[in-house]
C-alpha cells in the first residue's frame, strides 16, 4: 500500500500548525528528507494529543494499543490506511529506522493519560528522554544515517536525546495554563515538596511565589543540557545540524519565560516570534547550536 500527495500534506500541514517550532527546522533539513520528518512529527502529534480526546485513561491505553499495532503492522508489511500511517510507513522503511524506539515513545506517552506526577527530576527526564528525546534520535536517523560511513556511537544517539530532553522541559513550562486545563502536572514531587507546595494545590495559579522557583529550577536543568550540547557540537554532522536548531528556539523560549519572570500565565510567545525565527536563521548560518 502506497500513501498519496495528500498524505503528505496532510503531515505537513499538521506539522506547520500544531508543530510549528520544529516546523520551522525542517525548512533547514535538505528537501528530499522533509516528509520523512513531517510523518514522525505528525505521528507525536498524534499520540501526545490523546489525553485531551478521551474522557477516561483506559480509553487513552485503547488508542495507544491502536497505534502499538499499526507500527507492528509497518514492520510485517500490513500497513493500516491511515493519513499518518501510510507516510509513516514509507520513511519507516526508507530510513530503516528503529521499531524500538516507537514503542519507546508509545510507552512514554502512556504516563500522560494519568494524573499521577513523576516522583523527581530523574523520572521527569526519563519520560522526556523517552517522548521528545526519541523523536529527535529519528529525525537525526531521517537526516543522517542512510549517508553515515561510521557506525552511530553512544554520544551520538545521547546528544539528540539531551535535545529532546531540554526543549521537554522548556514546553513542560509553557503548557502549563493547558495542563491546568487537564488537571495534569508534571513538576516533579520532590520539588513540590522541596517549596511546600502540595501536589494538587499547583494546579492553581493564585500564589506564584514557590512555583516561580520551582520553574527556575526546571530552566536551569533545560541550560544545563543546552550546555552539553554546545560543548559537543563539533560531533554533530553536517547533515542532521537543522534538528539541533530546536536549541536556539528552546534558549529563545527560555529568555521569554525569564521576561515573564517565571510566570507561565503571562508568557508573552507571539510578541518573541520574530526574535526566536531571526535567531533560528542565525542559528543556522553561524553554527550556533
Amino acid at each position: 500500500m502506497t500513501y498519496s500527495l495528500e498524505n503528505t500534506a496532510h503531515c505537513r500541514t499538521l506539522v506547520a500548525q500544531f508543530d510549528h517550532d520544529r516546523y520551522l527546522t525542517t525548512l533547514y533539513a535538505r528537501q528530499e528528507k522533509r516528509e520523512g520528518l513531517y510523518a514522525i512529527y505528525a505521528f507525536n502529534y498524534e499520540i501526545s494529543r490523546i489525553r485531551e480526546t478521551v474522557s477516561e485513561p483506559m480509553l487513552g491505553e485503547i488508542r495507544l494499543q491502536w497505534w502499538r499495532e499499526a507500527i507492528e503492522g509497518i514492520y510485517q508489511d500490513n500497513i493500516q490506511n491511515h493519513d499518518v500511517v501510510l507516510p509513516l510507513a514509507t520513511a519507516i522503511n526508507e530510513f530503516k529506522l528503529p521499531r524500538d524506539i516507537f514503542m519507546a515513545i508509545i510507552d512514554g506517552r502512556s504516563q500522560d493519560l494519568y494524573d499521577d506526577s513523576p516522583e523527581n527530576i530523574a523520572a521527569l527526564e526519563d519520560y522526556l528522554h523517552k517522548t521528545a528525546g526519541n523523536i529527535a534520535c529519528l529525525a537525526v536517523l531521517i537526516l543522517g544515517q542512510k549517508d553515515s560511513k561510521e557506525p552511530t556511537s553512544e554520544l551520538a544517539s545521547d546528544l539528540p536525546r539531551r535535545l529532546g530532553v531540554a526543549w521537554g522541559y522548556v514546553g513542560i513550562i509553557r503548557a502549563i495554563p493547558y495542563h491546568l486545563s487537564l488537571k495534569k502536572n508534571f513538576i516533579p514531587l520532590d520539588l513540590m515538596e522541596k517549596y511546600g507546595i502540595a501536589p494538587r494545590k499547583f494546579l492553581s495559579p493564585d500564589d506564584l511565589g514557590p512555583v516561580k522557583e520551582i520553574l527556575q529550577e526546571l530552566c536551569q536543568q533545560a541550560e544545563r543540557h543546552l550546555q552539553y550540547l554546545s560543548n559537543n557540537k563539533k560531533h554533530i554532522n553536517t547533515d542532521v545540524r537543522s534538528v539541533y536548531l530546536l536549541s536556539a528556539l528552546t534558549r529563545e523560549y527560555l529568555k521569554t519565560i525569564k521576561k515573564a519572570d517565571y510566570n507561565p500565565f503571562r508568557l508573552m510567545e507571539k510578541a518573541g516570534s520574530f526574535s526566536r525565527q531571526w535567531h533560528l536563521l542565525t542559528s543556522a548560518l553561524f553554527n550556533r547550536i
